[in-house]
């Protein structure tokens, strides 16, 4: 008997290419050597390999559990169709309680490979009692036209675990047979959320509406039920189906005047409300086909619905219909203490905004309100015509939600003139401090040189809000100074958000931050590790590399040491090769093994390589991770997987 190839062996064989080494070792007495050998078999697109592969889905190979799910999975990756015969052998047994997981995965496998003797099989399964949810995936890969009819007998048996995958199949088959069936599942009181949405979502793909299941309701009456459904998705399937249709579109107009004239009725919940505005703001074409008083509803629901989402699903929805009337309504809801803002960002995105317009509101806008949604208008079209009046705004100490705006929209307009008065606002503590922080805020955008010294008074303000604008502003500012006053930020400061945001901050700034992050790295503070080596890597230079490199044996959290383990490897520095290695180490985690694997195989030179044959002989691990940094190395070698049939 030839002597057992061991995981260093395996590994060794798949980047050189040995498909005959590995055929060889798929053959062990040894479930674990057999096992690893048949997995890396399945990356390879070797007429041998489906050979091997083949033989251990046969009996006796099929009483080795492990071995031959492993074998079937290789199989699927193949999708070589000599295999089929043996898999296909293997069902003929009939389902089995003792062995429905082997079966689940020939029914995988078989859905990768196709063919019209597959999906004969796999529909003849939809007709037996509590088919496999496998043979539903399967089918759901292949799409075969002639499993509707057993597909639509068998439904009923599924409910209610695996009707919802049922649905979704029905939806990608596309044939209008399963209508009725869905239609009756969107609109069942006993059919889950899930199933619900899965039926609506099926029902999009399918032509026009379906027959009603039975007579006497039509089937826009069933799916206005599903316009209602608490669930947005399902509202918006619901909200495009019946536009398909007059009556349909008709029910859809109806929702918003009831919600527009009497929000208070169940037939007009917010769900359904967003649900055609949503639509309507999709396809502006409907609403002048069929619904012509659309406008003024729309500005009724604007002006007084009681939920501010719906108020600002009908300001989204004006601002794509346009029109004076729209821009009116949208003008005056400025000044909506709940969406004024969200209306601003509408008017910004109108075709012609009103420019003139809302220069006028900012000068002498009806309210403080109205004056503070002009005011970030303009700020959000960076009209630079409107800095003189901004400055004014920012200098009125009567209004104070102007001025407020006006700091924001000056700091939009990246207005330079204005960093001198915003840095005389943001250093007086006189100032209320959420004028002071969006003062700071605008500083950092504008970026001037001569706002720094502000900013650097300002990171130290005993004020939370000032002191967090402050820390996001100097990331604005590549220099050495900014770098060192945010270092006590992280090092000192209790508030974890101005932790992270300090550490955003010095990734922003680059190469000049690297001694400071050097320095963290020593003194690590645990709870924003991640936030410091998503800094580090934002840093060029083989300075950031070697302070990566030191952190890989530093005693971090699972998913701090998967990050750096993909820094190092987007990095691509060869020396990072044994800071990797340090990760394979006993202790840490599969997550974290398996993101170093990847890694080191991405450095591309042989110590990585080696690293990763010596993790494979250790471990004997031969997951899809490890079978992935394998590939990509006999990929540099040359030995790649020929490509399958």
């Amino acid at each position: 008997m030839e002597p057992r190839p061991s995981a260093p062996d395996l590994a060794r064989m798949r980047v050189e290419g040995e498909v005959a080494g590995l055929c060889r070792a798929a053959r062990s007495d040894d479930d674990a050597t057999a096992q690893a050998a048949v997995a890396l078999l399945g990356d390879l697109g070797d007429p041998a390999a489906t050979e091997t592969l083949t033989d251990c889905v046969e009996p006796p190979g099929a009483t080795r559990v492990w071995v031959f799910r492993e074998a079937v999975a290789a199989l699927g990756r193949l999708r070589d169709r000599r295999a089929v015969p043996a898999l296909l052998r293997f069902l003929e047994g009939g389902p089995s309680p003792d062995r429905w997981h082997q079966e689940d995965a020939v029914f995988r496998a078989l859905g990768s490979i196709g063919g019209p003797d597959v999906v004969r099989v796999l529909v003849d399964r939809l007709t037996q009692e509590y088919p496999s949810p496998a043979v539903l995936d399967a089918l759901t890969e292949l799409r075969p036209p002639e499993a509707v009819t057993s597909l639509l007998v068998a439904l009923w048996g599924l409910l209610p675990a695996d009707a919802a995958r049922a649905a979704r199949l029905l939806g990608t088959l596309g044939d209008p047979r399963a209508g009725p069936a869905l239609l009756f599942l969107a609109h069942a009181a006993e059919s889950s959320a899930g199933l619900r949405r899965a039926a609506v979502e099926a029902l999009g793909h399918l032509p026009g509406l379906p027959e009603p299941p039975v007579r006497g309701r039509p089937s826009e009456d069933r799916l206005r039920r599903a316009l209602r459904d608490p669930d947005a998705e399902t509202a918006r399937c619901a909200a495009e189906l019946l536009s398909r249709t007059p009556e349909g579109r008709r029910g859809l107009w109806g929702t918003l005047k009831t919600a527009a004239h009497d929000p208070g009725r169940p037939e007009a919940p917010p769900s359904a409300v967003l649900a055609v505005c949503d639509l309507m703001a999709r396809r502006p074409e409907l609403v002048d086909a069929g619904f012509p008083e659309g406008i003024d509803t729309l500005v009724l629901l604007l002006r007084q619905a009681p939920a501010s989402t719906v108020r600002r699903a009908a300001a989204r929805t004006l601002g794509v219909l346009g029109g004076r009337q729209a821009v009116d309504a949208l003008l005056a809801a400025l000044g909506d203490e709940r969406v004024g803002e969200a209306v601003a960002g509408e008017v910004s995105r109108l075709r012609v905004p009103p420019v003139g317009k809302l220069l006028t509101l900012v000068a002498d806008g009806d309210g403080d309100l109205q004056r503070r949604g002009a005011a970030r208008a303009l700020g959000l079209l960076e009209c630079a015509e409107a800095a003189p009046l901004l400055m004014a705004a920012l200098d009125d100490a009567e209004a104070p939600k102007p001025r407020v705006a006006a700091a924001d929209a000056l700091g939009m307009l990246r207005h330079r003139p204005a960093a001198e008065r915003l840095a005389a606002v943001a250093a007086d503590e006189a100032e209320p401090g959420t004028l002071r922080a969006r003062a700071v805020h605008a500083l950092g955008l504008i970026g001037a040189p001569e706002s720094l010294p502000v900013l650097l008074v300002c990171v130290r303000s005993p004020k939370e809000p000032v002191r967090l604008r402050a820390v996001e502003a100097l990331g604005e500012f590549p220099v050495p100074e900014a770098a060192v006053a945010l270092g006590p930020v992280v090092a000192r400061d209790a508030d974890r958000a101005s932790a992270r945001a300090a550490l955003r901050a010095l990734g922003r700034i680059g190469a000049p931050a690297l001694p400071v992050l050097a320095s963290l790295a020593e003194r690590l503070r645990t709870d924003v590790a991640g936030e410091l080596i998503a800094a580090l890597a934002a840093c060029p230079g083989p300075g950031a590399d070697a302070t990566l490199e030191r952190l890989a044996v530093a005693p971090l959290p699972e998913e701090v040491h998967v990050a750096l383990a993909r820094s190092l490897g987007g990095r691509r520095s060869p020396g990072s090769a044994a800071a990797l290695a340090a990760l394979l180490a006993d202790g840490h985690p599969y997550r974290c093994s398996d993101a170093a694997l990847r890694a080191l195989a991405a450095l591309g030179t042989e110590e990585a390589a080696e690293h990763v044959l010596t993790y494979c002989r250790e471990a004997g691990n031969f997951d899809e991770g490890v079978r992935e940094a394998l590939d990509v190395i006999a990929e540099q070698r040359g030995t790649a997987a020929a490509p399958g049939p």
